[in-house]
């Protein structure tokens, strides 16, 4: 659990000086008191998991890079078709033949 909770303090830190923001702004932001914000950043205290969402909504990152599970600060998503060309195009890129034709993507519902 130390471990966890040392990514997000870090990470919160990082993130509020990157944005040039006091603690007491982002505490007001997510809906806390500024003690309890600076408890969170200093690693004094574990964020609950609603808190989490409200912090990463607040600095525009996804729950897992702030907890440290991710490099990827906003993962892409895409619909279902996109998703499907992409690995239709992986597929193609992989395969042992660079002369291969381009595979038909699947059908999308």
């Amino acid at each position: 659990m130390a471990t966890e909770r040392k990514y997000i303090g870090k990470y919160l830190r990082r993130f509020r000086e990157a944005f040039k923001l006091k603690q007491n702004k982002v505490a007001a932001a997510v809906g806390l008191a500024p003690q309890m914000y600076i408890k969170y950043e200093k690693d004094q205290m574990s964020p609950s998991v609603t808190l989490v969402i409200n912090l990463a909504n607040e600095f525009n990152v996804s729950a897992d890079y702030l907890l440290g599970l991710s490099d990827e600060p906003r993962p892409q998503t895409f619909d279902r078709e996109t998703t499907n060309l992409l690995k239709v195009l992986e597929a193609w890129k992989d395969s042992r033949t660079p002369t291969a034709p381009l595979p038909q993507p699947a059908a999308t519902a």
